[in-house]
């Protein structure tokens, strides 16, 4: 009642006005409310957020101790230090999210003995892996007075490492506790139901896919193709298994390249198109330049961009990701903000609104799905972006290279072993766009409809 007080103020509202609106957006928004929650109940978004969430505490538990970190294939996939604080934050959100984002979420799992203690366990242990992992300094270790600089190398000393056996056993503990906990907040066993008619509705596409990698092992011992020209499939996720935490390092430096682009030329793509959907002939003029300029192909732009801001640099890199998802966010966001009906206009002007409100509750609001199709849409281009560029010269560092470079070695596996990291990262990049889609749109008809 509060906001919608305040809203009466701002709109200057007349009491009957003020009276008419009042009942119209109980009745709506409680129904909308009650339409999220139930979708909620029914869709697998809680699932995917408790399997990333075991994830990020198994990768947690393994670089948290050098004995792991370094000495355990898993743990050196990870040993970058911006990657770290990264999979820490990650660590922090999405098991914020498996508690609840709502005060009301939170008070009703507290009500409950096993779900209460399982919201500390988590709080816990995010505490202590993100003290040790993004903040370098370690509780267990200094809780047995052991130098938390000597957790950040290589364990070398035989008496260190016997010292570290201990802390060591004390996180394990709390990875079980912490994978235990996850489940009682996820309550897997309650979902049957929700799994089977997802497993009915997927059904067709896991045949499909199943039966093109037969067919694509088969071809290839039938007809006897050389694996220099085309790997078996099997052939090809033993690599991965083998090298990943090679790529792992990869992908990180080509991602960050990605995701800078994608950030700057998306957020500078939706303030020129607010701009350009304020003055119409502005947008008229520019629209077909950001369609030529968007027709050019990157292949002609990297060498380009190398040269200009050095083949080394990464701003060359991000420079092309900006070029790729600039005019997409653009054009996007005008037509979102321009996609108004005549009739919504004409009820904001009845309630007296002014421009500053039209925009802030209607035309931004409408804008925001189309502002989103287009972010997803910009995730793939950055990745494609980003490699395109790294193999047209740069660090050795990414993915882009790493296809280059094995691929001209005849190292196919290899080659296609990146190609799939490239294609995990892509897939991941636009879960999270669509992850921050579904939670600021949840109120969309298109969410609720589902």
């Amino acid at each position: 009642m509060t906001d919608s007080n305040a809203l009466d103020r701002e709109l200057a509202l007349t009491p009957q006005q003020q009276s008419d609106l009042a009942a119209a957006s109980e009745e709506v928004y409680s129904s909308a409310a009650d339409e999220v929650v139930e979708e909620e109940l029914r869709s697998l978004g809680r699932d995917f957020l408790a399997l990333v969430s075991i994830f990020l505490i198994i990768v947690a538990f393994h670089i948290q101790s050098p004995l792991l970190l370094f000495e355990t294939q898993f743990g050196r996939a990870f040993r970058n230090p911006s990657l770290q604080v990264a999979l820490s934050v990650g660590l922090a959100v999405s098991v914020l999210a498996m508690i609840g984002w709502n005060r009301q979420a939170v008070r009703d799992r507290l009500r409950h003995p096993l779900q209460a203690a399982a919201i500390v366990v988590l709080a816990v242990f995010v505490v202590v892996m993100f003290a040790a992992n993004a903040l370098d300094w370690n509780p267990l270790a200094a809780l047995f007075g052991i130098d938390p600089a000597q957790m950040l190398v290589a364990v070398e000393d035989e008496t260190l490492a016997a010292q570290l056996q201990t802390p060591l056993l004390i996180a394990t503990f709390l990875e079980i506790a912490a994978i235990v906990a996850v489940f009682v907040l996820w309550e897997p066993w309650a979902r049957m139901r929700i799994y089977r008619r997802e497993a009915r509705k997927q059904l067709a596409v896991i045949l499909i896919g199943v039966a093109m990698l037969l067919i694509w092992e088969g071809v290839i011992f039938v007809f006897n193709i050389q694996q220099f020209l085309l790997p078996r499939p099997t052939v090809i996720l033993g690599t991965f298994l083998d090298t990943y935490p090679r790529l792992v390092a990869s992908a990180w430096g080509t991602f960050q390249n990605a995701f800078w682009g994608f950030a700057i030329g998306c957020t500078a793509g939706v303030l020129f198109g607010m701009v350009a959907a304020r003055f119409i002939s502005f947008s008229r003029a520019l629209l077909p330049i950001a369609i030529g300029l968007n027709a050019i192909p990157i292949i002609a732009l990297a060498p380009i961009f190398n040269n200009w801001f050095g083949a080394l640099s990464p701003t060359s890199k991000i420079a092309i990701v900006v070029m790729l998802t600039f005019f997409p966010a653009m054009i996007s966001t005008v037509r979102g903000l321009t996609s108004a009906e005549p009739l919504q206009l004409e009820l904001m002007r009845s309630y007296a609104a002014s421009s500053q409100d039209t925009f802030r509750k209607l035309r931004f609001p409408m804008a925001l799905p189309y502002i989103f199709s287009a972010l997803k849409l910009a995730t793939t281009l950055s990745m494609i972006g980003a490699i395109v560029s790294e193999y047209f010269g740069g660090s050795t560092a990414g993915l882009g290279f790493r296809i280059r470079d094995d691929a001209g070695l005849f190292k196919y596996p290899e080659a296609w072993a990146a190609i799939l990291m490239a294609s995990l990262g892509g897939i991941l990049f636009y879960l999270l766009v669509s992850a921050v889609e579904r939670a600021m749109l949840s109120w969309h008809v298109s969410f609720r409809e589902k």
